[in-house]
């Protein structure tokens, strides 16, 4: 029997080989996601954190329009994928909001409430107990607001932690069931995957009520890739000058016979009446460099030369004149009094004013106005107020409502600096 392969035998074996291995870009046979769309764990406390601190800030939102104390916390956050979903919500219809980013982040995210909590929400917002049967066109219209001034504050947050605006589209909301949803958006296929941060609603008197915020898991990954990079450098260490350059002097003297000035033919120093001889040649010195002669002549001590006299060795050249530099006290002297004069401005009333928004209007639009009339605002829905005293701005809040009043929850402090920038 004969050891040489065929031609087919060998053609046979090459196909196998070719269709084991992939190529490059593409995906195993069972499917295999790319390692970097995992997301770390650093990556999810990142992420978790965020979604704390923009849209578990809306709890105000709820309460306001439930017109019930609310506490909205966040339970969990985890990688999931549509059949874990599945398993959350169970059998149920879901309302499922769809929010698209405009504007400083690309991509889409979602937010899912059971059927349920949706009825117990819409129908307090309505009016009512929170007893609804019946999910219809108007608690799902009522539904749709709330969650539009949610994300409304949500973006205010993200463009605060972003350091660039956010902007949203109008959420599209609608009732649906999670299998209609895998077979109508890619979002939710086989094999989609989410970060998915799970909050809780206690709302007062309705107990528990949950919330899923679901981010692709490309969108959580851009996100974190925004959140995690280091901060570019936007100023270059400059090196520090010379100490010769602080005093505009070159970085380098040359060295010149001190006994004549610039211009004059090198000679012998001439004497001064008085000083006597102040160069004296030595031995020792290469080149005949003249050096100082400690010894004085003269007969009289040495003293150092007056103020405003000659230079030794240099005729016509005054000494400068040099003083001592004297600062001025830098604090305030004490004893003044001046906590007891503080004290008395404690009783001076100010004016405190919360601002919702402005805008600005044609003199016939404003004639035009009557009762019903809408002044559309140059404020967001969720964005913060603005809280001036005596017309000067020192806060930024949110608006919340404290027994069927309104009020305002200071989120933020305008420091010194801040407003003498705004001067």
């Amino acid at each position: 029997m004969s050891d040489v392969l065929s031609q087919d035998e060998i053609n046979a074996l090459l196909a196998t080989n070719g269709a084991d291995t992939p190529k490059e870009g593409q995906t195993d046979k069972e499917g295999q996601t790319d390692n970097s769309l995992e997301l770390s764990e650093n990556e999810k406390e990142k992420l978790a954190e965020v979604a704390q601190m923009s849209f578990g800030a809306t709890s105000s939102v709820i309460q306001m329009m439930v017109n019930k104390d609310v506490e909205l916390r966040l339970k969990e956050s985890a990688t999931v994928t549509p059949e874990n979903l599945s398993e959350k919500i169970g059998q149920e219809k879901a309302i499922i909001a769809q929010i698209g980013y405009k504007e400083g982040l690309k991509g889409k995210s979602y937010l899912l409430l059971k059927e349920a909590s949706a009825l117990v929400i819409s129908d307090l917002m309505m009016g009512g107990t929170g007893d609804a049967k019946e999910l219809g066109e108007m608690q799902i219209s009522a539904i749709g607001e709330m969650v539009n001034q949610m994300m409304g504050r949500t973006t205010t947050s993200l463009s605060e932690i972003f350091k660039q605006k956010i902007d949203i589209t109008t959420p599209l909301v609608e009732l649906k069931e999670l299998k209609e949803e895998k077979s109508k958006n890619e979002d939710f296929g086989e094999k989609a995957t989410f970060f998915c941060i799970e909050f809780e609603a206690d709302i007062a008197e309705k107990g528990l009520h949950y919330l899923y915020q679901l981010l692709p898991i490309t969108f959580a990954k851009q996100m974190t890739t925004r959140l995690l990079a280091p901060e570019e450098k936007t100023k270059k260490a400059t090196p520090p000058p010379p100490p010769n350059s602080a005093f505009g002097l070159p970085d380098e003297m040359p060295i010149t016979n001190t006994g004549q000035l610039p211009g004059q033919q090198p000679g012998p120093a001439m004497p001064i009446p008085g000083y006597g001889s102040p160069y004296q040649n030595t031995p020792n010195q290469a080149g005949g460099m003249p050096v100082m002669n400690n010894q004085n002549n003269s007969g009289y001590p040495n003293h150092p030369p007056m103020p405003g006299a000659p230079a030794p060795g240099i005729p016509g050249v005054q000494m400068p004149q040099i003083s001592p530099v004297e600062f001025g006290m830098l604090q305030m002297p004490g004893g003044l009094g001046l906590q007891s004069n503080i004290d008395l401005l404690l009783d001076v009333p100010l004016q405190i004013t919360v601002e919702l928004g402005r805008t600005k209007m044609l003199i016939k639009d404003v004639l035009e106005l009557g009762i019903g009339s809408v002044v559309e605002l140059n404020k967001l829905a969720g964005e913060s107020v603005e809280v001036f005293v005596n017309n000067k701005l020192i806060a930024r809040g949110e608006v919340v409502v404290i027994d069927e009043n309104f009020a305002v929850r200071i989120t933020s402090i305008i420091n010194p600096q801040d407003r003498l920038q705004a001067l």
